[in-house]
């Protein structure tokens, strides 16, 4: 930090690396995104089933007591 400052080259090297960081922390969450996404399919799956298993079960309950 002490040889770009003396050369003039600080606002250069910090612009440097606060592109760095900021392409890091964009890669970063859009590999959180892609691991997330598959999980929140998954979930979102689980409760359509229970959704559609509490509608069937009782009417499946209801045939059985008519036989």
């Amino acid at each position: 930090l002490a040889r770009e400052d003396q050369r003039g080259q600080r606002p250069e090297m910090l612009e440097r690396t606060a592109t760095n960081l900021s392409q890091e922390t964009e890669r970063r969450a859009m590999t959180l995104t892609s691991l997330l996404e598959p999980a929140l399919i998954l979930l979102m799956g689980a409760v359509v089933l229970v959704i559609v298993l509490a509608v069937l079960l009782p009417i499946i309950e209801i045939n059985q007591m008519v036989r």
